[in-house]
């Protein structure tokens, strides 16, 4: 897909959906709630794919949402991993949920990441999204549709079509157990596994200590097999205990990723003698050792 019709779809789908949407709209909560939330992952896994060293996170999360739809988050998390503890990177999500009469609703939203400066997630090129989701409720199952624009160097769309339902088998006026068994599956562009880093190395300075005239090494990373493909299927059953001010969740995932990428790297190294190109297969590790995950998570809500 060209990136003029990505801009267009960015520019164009928000609105496209709130136009729909106006005069139709309803209140999603009936009143403003502030919540905090803490949260354990096992392991992280982006579209199904693991990197070769295990990235458990504690994440914490501070949400505001009122009573006409809007809504903000805000989250740190903290990597466990040993010899690597420390902050890795941090979201802030804006966004507006809606509720159309009984059985459509959704959300629009747009979040921003920020990574600290020793990160190394897979997806860790993606700098903002901006999304859409339209659910339907079949009252056996709920049918959702997410879709979301990633900015990288280059953007990249994800579709992400599923189907769920909860189901409560204990519920009174002050507390409720549930389960949500669901399945969804990722198709996505995969640009954000590409890049261009430039850089000099340390060489002697020039005359009347000028311009250092050390070589400079030019890298950039490149997607073999291009192209708009499904990337993993994923199957959970969380647990979730419901209270006037608390929630608590358990998320078994297990994750089938599919269409491995493979990507070349061409470093090029230039010197006042002259330039040298070499090229690599810099195929991820997440991509050589393809295989199915599996990894849960945690959570605990305090409701204000």
């Amino acid at each position: 897909m060209s990136s003029h019709m990505i801009k267009y779809l960015t520019l164009v789908l928000p609105f496209f959906i709130v136009s729909n949407l106006q005069a139709q709209t309803k209140k999603s909560s009936d009143s403003t709630t502030f919540s905090i939330q803490s949260e354990y992952l096992s392991d992280y896994i982006y579209n199904g794919r693991a990197d070769s060293i295990k990235y458990p996170y504690q994440t914490t999360t501070a949400s505001l949402h009122l009573a006409n739809g809007l809504f903000s988050n805000f989250s740190a998390s903290y990597l466990l991993t040993p010899g690597m503890k420390g902050f890795d990177f941090f979201e802030l999500d804006l966004g507006y949920e809606y509720k159309i009469g009984k059985k459509i609703y959704g959300e629009l939203y747009g979040t921003k990441y920020f990574y600290s400066g020793g990160s190394n997630l897979i997806n860790g090129n993606i700098s903002s999204d901006i999304g859409a989701s339209l659910n339907y409720d079949f009252n056996y199952f709920q049918f959702n549709n997410t879709i979301d624009v990633f900015f990288t160097n280059k953007s990249d769309i994800q579709f992400t079509p599923g189907i769920e339902k909860t189901i409560y088998f204990s519920s009174n006026n002050e507390s409720s157990w549930s389960i949500n068994p669901y399945v969804y599956s990722n198709f996505s562009s995969v640009n954000y596994y590409e890049s261009n880093v430039s850089r000099r190395l340390n060489g002697p300075r020039g005359p009347r200590g000028g311009q250092a005239t050390g070589t400079q090494l030019t890298s950039s990373t490149v997607v073999q097999n291009k192209g708009f493909k499904l990337l993993n299927t994923d199957f959970s059953v969380p647990l979730s205990y419901e209270g006037s001010h608390w929630l608590a969740t358990f998320t078994p995932t297990y994750s089938i990723p599919f269409n491995k990428i493979e990507t070349i790297t061409t470093n090029t190294i230039t010197s006042v003698t002259g330039s040298t190109t070499t090229k690599i297969n810099s195929t991820p590790y997440s991509e050589l050792h393809l295989k199915n995950q599996f990894y849960f998570q945690i959570g605990v809500t305090y409701k204000f």
